[in-house]
């Protein structure tokens, strides 16, 4: 048995013809945010993100 591809719409319009993740049906790249270890990838990057842009804009005016 052969595992499925992707098939997510690419920006140039084609299909994705990455392997897909068994279960979800979409290759790491496409299946985004939305599943429950990019989400948790996702909130951590947001919140070093927003500590980077506190400490910058903390520091800058002194």
């Amino acid at each position: 048995m052969t595992q499925p591809k992707c098939g997510a719409v690419t920006k140039r319009g084609g299909r994705c013809r990455n392997k897909a993740i068994v279960g979800s049906g979409q290759c790491a790249k496409h299946q985004g945010r939305w599943t429950r270890g990019g989400a948790a990838q996702g909130e951590i990057k947001d919140a070093e993100a927003k500590l980077r842009a506190l400490r910058k804009r903390k520091w800058t005016w002194w």
